[in-house]
């Protein structure tokens, strides 16, 4: 599947509601978790390459930022993988 496919802002709130009914949350989900660490690779990236050391600290404070959402998403990944069990916020 192209990135466009999981591409939802063009479609309306029932275009949407429908679209998780057909084909789930699953593809949505796994697309995030994989621009989420794009991201985190390209921080990284930016970091080696920067001199500043004032801009590597904002750097690193959004690389650690990032850390938390990361470690949420694959916990409820783990969870939404573990059967019969449900999800609660």
């Amino acid at each position: 599947m192209s990135e466009n496919e999981f591409d939802i802002a063009h479609l309306s709130s029932a275009e949407i509601k429908c679209k998780i009914q057909r084909d789930g949350i699953w593809p949505q989900y796994t697309q995030r978790l994989k621009s989420l660490e794009r991201t985190q690779k390209e921080f990284w990236k930016l970091f080696t390459e920067e001199n500043d050391s004032g801009r590597k600290l904002v750097i690193l404070e959004d690389l650690v930022n990032l850390q938390s959402v990361l470690a949420i998403c694959y916990d409820t990944a783990k969870k939404m993988l573990l059967p019969d069990k449900e999800i609660v916020n």
